[in-house]
Parts: C-alpha cells; structure tokens; sequence
C-alpha cells in the first residue's frame, strides 16, 4: 500500500493511464482504484471524483513548471518568458498527450458543476503562467489578460495535441503569432483604460469642485443670526 501522503498522485497516473487504454468516458472511479492499487475509502478521502482528478493533474503540472523556473528567467522579456513558459507547459505534458486526446474527445465527462470548477482552474492556470512571465493579473486588464491567454492556450493546444515534430517547433511558431497579436490588442487596452482612469479623475475633481462650491455658497446666503 503506498504511502497516504502519495495516493493522490498514484490516482491521477492511474487515471491517465486508464485514459491511454480506453475512452475516458468509460473510465470508472473504481477503475482507477484499482489500477492504483488503493481501496475505494482511501481514494474518497483523497479526491472528489475523476473531475477532480483532472483539476489535480492540472495542478500538478502548474507546479512542475513553476518549479523549473531560474531567477535568469526574470532578465527575460515578457513576450519571451510567456511563450517559453507555455512550451515548458507543453513539454510537462508531453508524455500525457494520448491520455489527454482521449480526454478532450470526451469533453472531460464532466458535468456543468465540474465545467464551471474545471473553467476556473483553467484560468487560476492561466494567471499562474502570466505571473511567472512578468504580467500584472490584477484589475480589468489583468482579467483581460488571463482570459485572453485562456483563449490562446486553448487553441495552441489543440495545435499541439496534433504537433508531429520533434521539437513542437510549429506548436510555438503558432504560439509566438498568437501572442504577438494579443499583445497589440493588450496594448490598446491599457491605452484606452489609462485615458478612461484620467476621465474618471478629472469627473470626481469636477464634482468636488462643484460640491465644494455648493457648501460654500450654502453658508454664505444663510441668516446672520444662524451662523452665530
């Protein structure tokens, strides 16, 4: 029986292995178990379901590329860093990508509660990579950020799933392009929200100046024998 600390790792390689051999649709919790190796109770105290095994293995993998990350990385420019991060992404998943097709071609079997969950872990992913490339994740154009890079990723891997080269160096041509226009668009954004914030700035200056006048005015009409 292997160590409680690890059977939520032998679970998610459990699952994945499962996933090479047949559809993922088909693929049963209890299957999993026993592929691992674990009894039922154990693998109910350590995960939610095949739902949230694929949210582990996400995490997983978010680790190990967060992990692989040198401080000479940091000196990088933001463009750079994003697309070796994501192709650091794509080589942690690399030995997966058959268990990964028979899980796209099943749409995850996830229900609409495990869809929503799985969309969030997606984008928690996703600000993860943008972090570690040097992006602001904050505000609207940070969520902008993170949803645009969702948006990108999603298709670059599709791209990469069917990627035959050696080297995916096609998968990051793709990616480089992607990135490329996105960053004119991420551009314009912080353009227009810089000129909105100057807006709003200059909007509540107007209204305290025109509150301010108001009170002033107030207090100069009232009766003398009120203000004494």
């Amino acid at each position: 029986m292997p160590a409680k600390k690890d059977i939520a790792n032998i679970l998610i390689d459990a699952a994945l292995k499962l996933a090479t051999e047949k559809s993922w649709h088909d693929v049963t919790i209890i299957d999993i178990a026993q592929t691992a190796g674990v009894t039922i109770a154990d693998c109910h105290a350590h995960v939610g379901g095949k739902a949230d095994i694929l949210r582990r293995f996400i995490a997983r993998i978010d680790h190990e590329v967060l992990a692989d990350l040198h401080e000479d990385d940091f000196a990088e420019p933001g463009h750079d860093r994003l697309i070796a991060v994501i192709m650091a992404r794509f080589d942690a998943l690399a030995d997966h990508r058959d268990a990964l097709r028979s899980i796209l071609k099943s749409r995850g079997d996830l229900g609409p509660a495990d869809s929503i969950r799985a969309i969030k872990s997606h984008f928690g992913s996703m600000r993860w990579m943008l972090e570690a490339a040097g992006f602001r994740t904050s505000g609207l154009q940070g969520s902008l950020r993170v949803a645009g890079l969702t948006a990108i990723y999603t298709r670059t891997f599709r791209h990469w799933l069917d990627d035959d080269s050696t080297d995916f160096a096609p998968t990051m041509a793709y990616l480089d392009r992607e990135l490329s226009k996105a960053a004119g668009w991420d551009g314009q954004v912080e353009k227009g929200l810089g000129k909105a914030t100057g807006l709003c700035r200059k909007l509540s200056e107007k209204c305290q100046q025109i509150r301010s006048k108001k009170s002033s005015h107030r207090a100069d009409t009232q009766p003398t024998d009120a203000r004494q």
